[in-house]
Order: C-alpha cells, then sequence, then structure tokens
C-alpha cells in the first residue's frame, strides 16, 4: 500500500485538547502504532503546507522525503512496539528531514513520545522547522571561509589595481594618489562585510565601494546602470560577497585584468507572475580570451550554492569567450528582508 494513501482502520478514541494545539509553536503530530495521522496541529500546517484534512488518516510517511521513509517506517514500528511511555529526540545527530506539500526538503528537529491511551499505542512527534537556523550557520561559516579566501586574493587584486593606475597615471604623484584611493576603496570593502548584521546601504553603492577602485580616469572601464535600490542588511553582505567574488576573478582572468577591458552592471526590475524580481546582469568585456573553468572554484560555489540559498535567487554564469556573463535574479521580497 502506498505511503501517501489513507490506512482503512478504526481510529483509538482519546482525549486531546485541540484548542491546546492551536497555540503550541512547533508542529504536532500523532499517530497510532501503524503510522496514521490522528492529530495535525495548525503549526504542522503551517510547517508542511497541508491541512489537517489532507493529512488525517493517511501514513506519516507522506511527511518525509521518499528516501528516508523505509528506515522512519522500520525504527517507528520498533518504538512502538517497546512496553510503557517513552520518549527520545529522532534522527542521526538530532536532525531529521520533512518534506513540505510542495515538494521542499527541509530540516527539523523533533521529539517523539509513546503513550497508551484507552489500550491504544498513540506516538506524538513534536517537529520543529529549523531551515532558517541552517541557513544562517551556512551563512557564517561561508563568510568565515570567504575572509580568508580574500586574503589569498588581496595581492592578485592589488597587482590589478597597479597596473591599471600605471596605465592612467601621468606622473609618479598622479600614479600613487590613484593607487592611493583605489587601495582605499578596496579596504572600505573589507570593512563593509566584517560589519555583519549592521551593514545597510543601496546596491549601487555597495557596487561602487567595490568597483570603485577599478575606474579609469574617463570612467570608461567600469559603467553601472540602474535604479536605487536599497538593501537589508542580509541582503547587503550577501551581494557584497558576490560581486567581490565577481570583481576578484575579474581582475585575475577578466576584464578588469587589461587596461581595455570593460565591465558593465545592468540592474532592473521584472515582473515574475506575482512576484517582482531584482535582475542583476555583470557582463564583461575587451579582457583575455574566457575559457569555462576546468573545476569550481570557491567564488562558484558560494555564489551558486550558499548565496543563491540564502536569497531564493537564480544564478547564471555564462562564460563566453569575449567575456564572463553572469545573471542573478533576486525576488524583491529578499532584498529588504531581516537577516
Amino acid at each position: 500500500m502506498a505511503d501517501d494513501a489513507p490506512l482503512a482502520g478504526p481510529e483509538p478514541r482519546f482525549a486531546l485538547s485541540l484548542d491546546i494545539l492551536t497555540l503550541i509553536a512547533d508542529a504536532v503530530i500523532c499517530t497510532d502504532d501503524e503510522g496514521r495521522v490522528l492529530v495535525f496541529n495548525a503549526a504542522a500546517e503551517r510547517s508542511f503546507g497541508y491541512s489537517a484534512a489532507e493529512v488525517m488518516g493517511h501514513h506519516v510517511n507522506m511527511l518525509l522525503p521518499d528516501s528516508d521513509r523505509l528506515a522512519h517506517r522500520e525504527q517507528m514500528q520498533t518504538f512502538a512496539l517497546r512496553a510503557g511511555p517513552s520518549n527520545r529526540l529522532m534522527g542521526h545527530r538530532r536532525e531529521v528531514r520533512g518534506r513540505r506539500k510542495n515538494g521542499e526538503v527541509f530540516p527539523a528537529e523533533a521529539m517523539v513520545s509513546r503513550q497508551t491511551i484507552a489500550g491504544k499505542t498513540i506516538l506524538t512527534v513534536v517537529h520543529r522547522d529549523i531551515s532558517e537556523r541552517k541557513e544562517l550557520e551556512e551563512l557564517r561559516e561561508a563568510v568565515g571561509r570567504e575572509l580568508d579566501h580574500r586574503l589569498k586574493n588581496v595581492l592578485s587584486v592589488v597587482n590589478s589595481l597597479v597596473a591599471i593606475s600605471a596605465g592612467d597615471a601621468v606622473s609618479v604623484a598622479d600614479f600613487q594618489k590613484s593607487l592611493t584611493g583605489r587601495l582605499n576603496a578596496l579596504a572600505a570593502t573589507q570593512n563593509s562585510l566584517r560589519s555583519g548584521d549592521q551593514y545597510c546601504t543601496s546596491l549601487g553603492d555597495l557596487l561602487r565601494g567595490e568597483l570603485e577602485q577599478y575606474q579609469t580616469l574617463n570612467g570608461a572601464h567600469v559603467v553601472l546602470e540602474g535604479p536605487t535600490v536599497p538593501l537589508g542588511p542580509k541582503a547587503a553582505q550577501l551581494l557584497a560577497l558576490v560581486v567581490h567574488e565577481l570583481a576578484t576573478n575579474a581582475a585575475k582572468y577578466g576584464a578588469l585584468s587589461d587596461a581595455c577591458g570593460r565591465l558593465t552592471v545592468i540592474s532592473a526590475f521584472e515582473a515574475d507572475g506575482d512576484e517582482q524580481r531584482l535582475v542583476i546582469e555583470w557582463r564583461e568585456a575587451g579582457g583575455p580570451p574566457v575559457k569555462p573553468p576546468q573545476r569550481q572554484g570557491f567564488g562558484s560555489r558560494l555564489i551558486k550554492k550558499v548565496v543563491a540559498k540564502a536569497l531564493r535567487a537564480a544564478v547564471a554564469m555564462d562564460y563566453r569567450p569575449e567575456g564572463l556573463t553572469c545573471r542573478i535574479s533576486v525576488p524583491r521580497r529578499m532584498l529588504e528582508a531581516d537577516p
């Protein structure tokens, strides 16, 4: 019988105040000893995306990823057959996975307890969605790795700044002034990342802070186009990471490594159904011929996995021979969301 098909059979009658369960912030799910759902509180509805009516009488495995169902069924049957009341944490290293109605798999913590009511064994699971906490943990780890990674990139970036400044300079004094200004801009960008949750800015300020150091005297090396877009702390920090990684790569291998290179960053809002998305396009041209990387570096992993997940962003990178193009699409609601 399929896990998500309703199971026939009598449901045990037991006294339980559903009014109290509606006040509990964590998902509470009660099943019989065969895994049929008997209670599904309001928090469970919000967490899993099902209404109680859609779940009642069905096997609880419908709330799990397919790959976890067999092991969960065996573990819960073993737990249900033991005598007397008991409770324990579920999962490996105190973490389990749930599956929402839309198919999304999410991390959770869960405690299961066993009681006997009216001669029937009842299993109760208190289930807490920890998606946001895991994302914050991943972000902190990524920022730590990014700062270490930045130290290894500093010499390459400085070399690029020296080359650009020398190409613009008409005298030693002019070269010194130009290089000093660019190094100060680089330091300011580094400081903005270290300020963490206190950092809040606009997209334009963020781009200028990172890319001004690469600008030539006539302003042709870097072109920025787009509306003023305010950013909350989380979006500002994540997008600062993205811009820095792209700029560092461009300074080492791409358009910013060549005095003839040109970088254009265009941002605009686009409609996506009922939702608006900010689309940022990073376009390089005029630098050394581009070849797709043989392996995915730290910067690409950071952008495509950590940042894309945290901002619910779609990321596409196109390694064209004439220059890298990166397109990032972020839901507008994520730009000013709390970290």
